[in-house]
């Protein structure tokens, strides 16, 4: 670990930061029975329709035209000690399937009309280095890359404060570009081989956990290589402990670019008053170290689904979000925030429903205009009064 530079201020890039909107509460709707509907009843589709009216600055949100699903990819040095059962290639191949339409968050995706963008940001095999980029992905997918993968967690730096910040602009920069092309929800995925232990040491850095706190089972390892990755975490955490109160030093000692880029792409988004549905551990992991950089903008940020990483139950738990879906075992790239996009649409279409058919309240009746006394003289008539009925002298 380096002491590097001024450390990054994560308040700079959520510049501009205000709490959504808090939408007015629902009128009373009637059916059969005189019974509320279940809608504006208090209950959990309520609670989506309120949140994403309040993301739109309105008390009943209108449909979602454009969504997007956003996946940040890269490799992480922690994997070489054998804390995952995929391929050390795996990343660069599931960033190429993104790219062909060929992943299942990919085909989930275009059967939910959800825009699709991959950026390959600290992959190893990928670098912006031609018109296609290596490793065969189109330039845009390699546009915003920090670095070929990242250092080994246990035993040294992520990367450099100057690559830490340069993952955050990217990050930033990708909410923005969405923002200004009027998209109107983000989906936040990721893929990457060890990426579920570069956020499991993450979260339990910055709630003072132990390793087998935050271990979960991530792609499928067995008992031996759940002993090698609790291993590692519970080095990195050791590497970890002096910086967990400073998130930029933090994601250099142990984050790695896609994580850093996350971490600038929720913080950019809810500045941009663009509301993220995250999805598995790594969305959560950054998102606890975004929200401590800068708290309150979590209020922007919803949980897609709940999977089996602890790390993951952790973080959600102190960011006080409450995943729309409970799948278990997350199969990443975005497919948990998917499967709740369509949850969180069928709570937009009932709550406008509703609001269609609640009753419009009538006008309250404008009040009598009161009519000022005119003081009469003796023997003349008030005004309206007729002439043969004058006031006594």
């Amino acid at each position: 670990m380096t002491d590097g530079p001024r450390p990054l201020n994560l308040r700079e890039v959520a510049e501009g930061l205000r709490s959504p909107h808090a939408p007015a509460a629902p009128a009373a709707l009637a059916g059969a029975g005189g019974a509320r509907s279940a809608l504006l009843a208090p209950g959990r589709l309520r609670e989506l329709a309120t949140w994403l009216a309040g993301t739109r600055d309105t008390d009943v949100a209108g449909p979602l035209e454009r969504a997007r699903l956003v996946v940040l990819a890269g490799d992480h040095g922690v994997a070489a000690r054998g804390v995952s059962v995929l391929a050390p290639d795996g990343t660069a191949d599931a960033v190429r399937d993104l790219v062909a339409g060929t992943h299942p968050a990919a085909a989930l995706a275009a059967a939910a009309a959800v825009e699709l963008a991959v950026h390959a940001v600290g992959v190893r095999s990928a670098g912006p280095d031609g018109d296609r980029g290596a490793g065969g992905l189109p330039a845009a997918v390699t546009a915003r890359a920090v670095r070929a993968g990242s250092g080994d967690v246990a035993r040294e730096d992520a990367m450099s404060a100057e690559e830490t910040a340069a993952a955050v602009r990217a990050g930033a920069a990708i909410a923005d570009e969405a923002a200004d092309e009027g998209v109107q929800l983000l989906l936040l995925g990721d893929v990457g081989v060890g990426a579920t232990t570069v956020a499991a040491t993450l979260v339990a850095a910055c709630l003072r956990k132990s390793a087998v706190d935050v271990v979960g089972r991530g792609s499928g390892v067995d008992d031996d290589a759940w002993m090698r990755k609790t291993a590692a975490v519970r080095d990195a955490v050791r590497r970890a402990r002096p910086v967990a109160t400073r998130p930029g030093v933090l994601l250099q000692t142990v984050g790695s670019p896609d994580t850093a880029a996350a971490v600038g792409f929720l913080l950019r988004a809810a500045a941009r008053r663009t509301p993220v549905v995250l999805d598995g551990v790594v969305g959560a992991a950054a998102a606890l170290v975004a929200a401590r950089g800068v708290p309150g903008a979590e209020k922007w940020w919803l949980a897609g689904a709940r999977t089996a990483e602890p790390a993951q139950h952790l973080a959600l738990e102190r960011l006080k979000l409450t995943p729309v879906l409970d799948l278990g075992a997350g199969r990443g790239a975005g497919t948990g925030a998917l499967a709740a996009l369509g949850v969180l649409r069928a709570a937009q279409v009932l709550a406008s429903a509703d609001a269609a058919a609640a009753p419009v309240p009538e006008p309250e009746p404008e009040p009598e205009p009161e009519h000022e006394s005119v003081p009469v003289a003796d023997g003349q008539a008030a005004p309206g009064q007729p002439e043969g009925e004058r006031t006594a002298g």
